[in-house]
């Protein structure tokens, strides 16, 4: 069986012995499964791998999304991949080079959000480029009891448009996105289907709590999102290519 270690106190393992360029049975997707579900992130390092091979290696684990709510993403041929890269493209600056810049869950803005993300290092940056992740999971259950049931009954309105600045994109293109994703409200504590656990889902994207205004909101919002990356609650990774 493959060796895992434990990556940091907040969340974290890595798996030893897998290969993600080759097919895996039914007792290896099995394992990666529970220690994924225990951990909340899971690394493999040294991977060489095709964008066909990260493709049939992800399918294990559930749909692939095609990225139609972000096409401008999409990876030349393989609609299921985003290529993320601060270099210019055909002479022009990176869509990409702003992604990620603040804490977020992917695809929240969706009615379908995603239920995982890989992230596949080809090149890491000379300097910074690091990734965080948050145990939101340990940050529920962190809150005193008042304050659960207060979030248990909310649900948190995303807005894509809140990114645009960050992004620096063309307020045209922005609009247009707006439209394939309107704001759209998930409930702010939602309950992992395989672990039955409770986890906070809110985020800097969140305008407001349906029913009550952003100014009502942001206090509650604020709080929340610093409660949920304070230090015991973060792993940092810093990228090697292959990770």
């Amino acid at each position: 069986m493959s060796e895992v270690k434990q990556l940091a106190y907040a969340l974290g393992a890595q798996i030893e012995g897998v290969s993600v360029s080759e097919p895996l049975s039914d007792v290896q997707t099995a394992f990666i499964k529970k220690i994924w579900h225990e951990h909340h992130i899971v690394l493999f390092r040294e991977q060489n791998a095709e964008p066909r091979e990260i493709i049939e290696f992800a399918g294990n684990f559930g749909d692939l999304d095609d990225h139609a709510s972000t096409p401008y993403y999409r990876l030349e041929n393989f609609p299921q991949l985003m290529e993320i890269t601060t270099r210019p493209i055909n002479g022009r600056p990176s869509e990409t080079r702003n992604v990620g810049r603040n804490w977020h869950s992917d695809y929240s803005y969706t009615q379908r959000p995603a239920a995982a993300s890989m992230l596949f290092c080809v090149e890491p940056a000379p300097v910074g480029g690091d990734t965080m992740f948050c145990n939101m999971v340990k940050a529920y259950e962190t809150l005193s009891k008042p304050m659960q049931k207060i979030v248990d009954e909310l649900h948190s309105v995303y807005d894509i448009s809140l990114t645009a600045g960050l992004f620096q994109r063309d307020p045209k293109e922005v609009e247009e996105t707006r439209k394939l994703n309107p704001p759209i409200a998930h409930p702010t504590v939602r309950v992992h289907p395989e672990s039955g656990k409770k986890a906070l889902y809110v985020s800097e994207r969140v305008s407001h709590f349906h029913g009550m205004t952003s100014e009502e909101s942001k206090p509650l919002i604020d709080y929340l999102c610093y409660h949920a990356t304070r230090p015991e609650n973060v792993y940092r990774h810093v990228w090697r290519a292959g990770d």
